[in-house]
């Protein structure tokens, strides 16, 4: 039997196949890492915004209040408002009684003199978003989430 000397040898091309294909999994898995990784930081990101957006408006409603005893249930009128709830079922209802805590404490901290603002605030929303989380299993802000189906642009 003689050797064909333009044959390569298949235990040298299966080592660099093994490598190859070692290479390719550690792409593809680092891919999947890197995209959980970008879905986490994004969220995150679009729940920041959303909170900044939640105290911006209540602050500015508490704010804007005619009448400072007024003041915190405007701030719910305008968050429900921006949440899309015309109607205020008790579902509703608990998640915004849940929040009054949140708007107390911005109206203390808008008419303090002393201390640093946004403590008092900051851990009533925390803690109301902790309340919301363990009672629905998922975060507070995906209810700003709503889905707006394109509509035809017809031109006449």
């Amino acid at each position: 039997m003689t050797e064909d000397t333009d044959a390569p040898d298949l235990n040298l091309i299966a080592v660099f196949e093994e490598a190859a294909e070692a290479a390719r999994r550690a792409e593809d898995a680092y891919r999947r890492e890197a995209a959980t990784r970008i879905e986490v930081l994004a969220r995150e990101r679009a729940n920041a915004f959303r909170r900044l957006n939640l105290m911006r408006s209540s602050t500015k409603a508490i704010a804007e209040a005619e009448d400072p005893d007024k003041a915190t249930a405007r701030a719910r009128f305008i968050v429900a408002s921006g949440l899309g709830w015309d109607e205020i079922g008790p579902r509703q209802a608990l998640v915004l009684d849940r929040l009054m805590p949140v708007f107390e404490a911005i109206q203390d901290e808008m008419s303090a003199s002393e201390g640093p603002p946004g403590r008092g605030s900051q851990a009533a929303l925390l803690a109301f978003e902790d309340w919301y989380r363990e009672e629905t299993g998922t975060e507070f802000y995906a209810l700003f989430e709503r889905y707006m189906p394109e509509t035809p642009r017809v031109d006449f």
